[in-house]
């Protein structure tokens, strides 16, 4: 019973202690049952975050598909607000539906829990969810 506690523990904190910049790569669909009913509609259905070096300090790349094909990408941050990492995503190529965000700085409200990224859709309780592939 020790050893699995131990286990248990070393495992948290050794997901706990990655970066943000290290948990948030890969590849995420949407969890279509999860959340609220507007999450498919509005979200993107598949966010893909990559290239990440914290050597350098060089921004990641991001690409998000949405359900009717459109889409936008460019390179992400992160900008910390007090005790919060705020995930800035600066969109560098769009599909028309999403040309208006071209050269702008989009600040979001994306968590990264685990192998998901989860975001507000009713109140504290609800979250778009979307789910890690890789």
């Amino acid at each position: 019973m020790k050893k699995v506690i131990y286990i248990l523990i070393f495992s948290i904190s050794f997901f706990g202690c990655k970066p943000m910049e290290e948990r948030i790569l890969g590849t995420y669909d949407i969890d279509p049952d999860r959340g609220c009913s507007n999450c498919v509609e509005n979200g993107p259905e598949l966010m893909v975050f990559e290239d990440w070096n914290i050597d350098n300090g060089s921004p990641g790349h991001y690409r998000f598909n949405y359900e009717n094909g459109e889409g936008h990408s460019g390179t992400y941050d992160f900008f910390q607000v007090d005790t919060i990492l705020k995930l800035m995503l600066y969109p560098d190529s769009t599909s028309f539906e999403y040309y208006g965000i071209l050269g702008t700085t989009q600040q979001t409200d994306y968590k990264v829990v685990g192998n998901k990224i989860k975001e507000n859709c009713d109140g504290l309780l609800k979250n778009c969810v979307w789910v890690k592939r890789d």
